[in-house]
């Protein structure tokens, strides 16, 4: 396993020198990685901590009082709060370091301190971690949405660019609610206190299946009205019920959950025509270090594009059908869906 192999050869690293910092992080991750994958250790959960505990034992007598001793006692300890000491003394310590930027942003907003939040989400820009295709995805996301609206997000590539979009200044008014964390009791009582919604029936529901169709019906109910959407990421591989599939409306890069009648093909339009910014999907003007994610978050446009393409050619459109249509070979090229885009279109 490669990652055994790491951590022999940064035991070699520490034996020229103890206070190699570098090291001893290398060194703590790869056992990090061994002890949650080796698929070959039947030991129980705490008894594969022993090898990483050692570590840190032998790093705290090494390298006492450093960011790498710090940070590597609050990973080891799982995101407990309890020791989130250990975190804040690492990043007083060197806070230009990347590695804590991501941990830094979900307590902010796990805590809604939206000011930390934001904060670390300009420095994930600052230092290169966020991807420019990736904020240009999210952007049409969020730009077309309703004011004060509920977004619904799934994992990281819909979740840290909105943030970050919004700590540049970028609807602030959007409410983000990442599926897996408000799974969290502790934090979803947060949130749903701020939203208006007082009933809670998502204890032991695992952030799946069941659990987002639910999440949807319970955010539609808040007290304020906002209106609620789920980003098309994280959809796809969720079933809903004929109840639930039935009000949600396509709009663009999300769907909008509504209970009454609701002209979803002219929020489209809008969208796509006048609020999204689309240029980059062919004029690409910048070096991507997610090019391929990008690439495959970009499939989402296939769809509302395909019923856009539909609408153009039955209103007579010719010229709007013929540049959805471009768009529809590009986002396809290469992809499992190219030869039914082009027969479709053909």
């Amino acid at each position: 396993m490669w990652y055994k192999q790491q951590l022999k050869a940064w035991e070699k690293e520490l034996s020229k020198d103890e206070k190699n910092e570098n090291a001893w992080h290398n060194l703590f991750k790869a056992q990090r990685y061994i002890t949650n994958h080796d698929t070959t250790d039947k030991r129980k959960g705490t008894e594969r901590q022993v090898e990483m505990q050692a570590i840190l034992d032998r790093m705290q007598e090494a390298i006492p009082n450093t960011y790498t001793v710090n940070y590597c006692n609050w990973v080891f300890h799982g995101n407990d709060m309890n020791y989130y000491s250990f975190l804040e003394r690492a990043v007083a310590i060197d806070p230009h370091r990347p590695d804590h930027i991501d941990y830094m942003i979900n307590i902010g907003e796990m805590q809604r301190n939206v000011k930390q939040r934001d904060e670390f989400s300009l420095r994930k820009i600052e230092t290169g971690q966020m991807s420019p295709g990736l904020l240009y995805y999210n952007y049409n996301t969020l730009i077309g949405l309703e004011k004060n609206a509920i977004l619904v997000t799934s994992g990281d590539n819909d979740t840290y660019p909105v943030w970050a979009l919004q700590a540049k200044g970028i609807r602030r008014d959007v409410k983000v609610i990442n599926r897996y964390l408000i799974s969290l009791k502790a934090y979803r009582e947060k949130m749903f206190k701020e939203l208006g919604i007082e009933a809670d029936d998502l204890d032991n529901v695992k952030p799946q299946g069941p659990f987002n169709e639910k999440l949807l019906q319970v955010l539609h109910s808040n007290s304020n009205h906002f209106p609620v959407y789920s980003a098309l990421t994280c959809t796809g591989d969720d079933v809903y019920s004929d109840k639930v599939a039935e009000n949600l409306f396509l709009v663009g890069l999300a769907y909008a959950y509504k209970t009454s009648a609701f002209d979803n093909m002219a929020a489209m339009r809008k969208n796509v025509e006048t609020l999204f910014a689309i240029d980059y999907l062919d004029k690409v003007f910048y070096e991507d270090f997610a090019a391929e994610k990008v690439k495959e978050v970009n499939r989402n446009y296939i769809v509302p594009f395909i019923k856009l393409y539909v609408h153009y050619k039955e209103a007579g459109e010719l010229q709007k059908q013929n540049w959805i249509k471009e768009k529809l070979i590009l986002l396809s090229k290469g992809n499992e869906e190219e030869e039914t885009v082009l027969k479709f279109v053909d």
